[in-house]
Parts: C-alpha cells; structure tokens; sequence
C-alpha cells in the first residue's frame, strides 16, 4: 500500500512538472529576445582586443566599488597587467616606452568603460587604471617579462635543428 502512495504522488509530481509552463516556452518573443541578446553579445566580444574583456570585466567592479587596487586578486592583478602590457614591442623598450603604452592602454579601457559606468565611475575607474598603468613594480615586471621572451626568441634561433638527421643547422 505505501509502496502504491509513492508512485502515485511521484506520478503526481511528474504530471505537475510536465504541466507547468517552462521559461522561455510560453511564447516565441522570449526565444527571440535572447536570440537578438545574444547578437548583442557576439557583436560586443568581436569587436573588444586580446585580454580586454576581463580588464574591462576588473573595471567595472572597480566602478562598483566591488573592488579596489588595494585588495585585487592575483588573477585579476594578472588579467589587468595582461591588457595593459599587451602590444609591447619585444626589442628591449625602455621604462619609459613601457610606461608610455601603460598609460595609452588604460585610457583605451576607461573610453570602453564610458557604455557601462556614470561620470563619477568613470573617476574612479580612470585614477585606478592610471595607479596601475604608472605603478613602478609593475611596469619593471613588464620590462623583465619583455627580457625574458627577448632572451628565450634569441636562443631558440641558434638552437635550430635539422630533424633529419637531429644535428644542429
């Protein structure tokens, strides 16, 4: 008899689901506003560059006042340092061009974040970037990474091989 009660209120609760309406199944405007959100989307992260989307992602939240330089994690420290250093020219650039393309970088994503930030968002994102951007360690950081790749370019160019007979060229 129990066994029979189970069955029936589990039929119960299947009919009950199968008889609610799901979301975005009531009508086609729902499929057709996130089909057309969707477009909003893939035309937004078409149109952004390398590492922008998390750097602008970071911004946001710093307009938001969800976080500030002081408290940033290791990954978004990294994501942020990432768009900023990205476009460097590897033949050895001095701090000054280092900090230079920084500073260009940060104003480029406090210009993306104008669709996403009030005025006084904007401030706020502008001085953190610009903190970022001129902040000596990261801009040695910068110069010590465009060392390494330099280095590491250079040693694999007289490291060539020839595979057919494993020797060097």
């Amino acid at each position: 008899m129990q066994q029979e009660n189970i069955y029936n209120r589990q039929d119960n609760k299947v009919a009950a689901a199968a008889a609610t309406p799901k979301k975005g199944m009531t009508s086609k405007e729902p499929k057709a506003q996130s089909e057309k959100d969707a477009k909003i989307i893939r035309k937004f992260l078409e149109g952004i560059g390398p590492y922008e989307a998390d750097a602008l992602r970071i911004a946001i939240s710093m307009a938001d006042g969800k976080v500030a330089i002081a408290n940033l994690s290791n990954d978004d420290q990294l994501a942020i340092n990432r768009y900023l250093n990205y476009g460097l020219a590897r033949e050895n650039p001095n701090l000054l061009q280092i900090q230079s393309q920084r500073i260009h970088r940060a104003t480029s994503l406090s210009k993306r974040a104008v669709d996403f930030c009030s005025k006084l968002q904007l401030l706020t994102v502008y001085e953190a970037l610009m903190n970022l951007a001129m902040n000596s360690t990261y801009v040695e950081q910068a110069r010590l990474g465009l060392d390494k790749i330099a280095a590491g370019r250079s040693t694999a160019q007289t490291g060539l091989y020839n595979f057919s007979t494993n020797t060097p060229k």
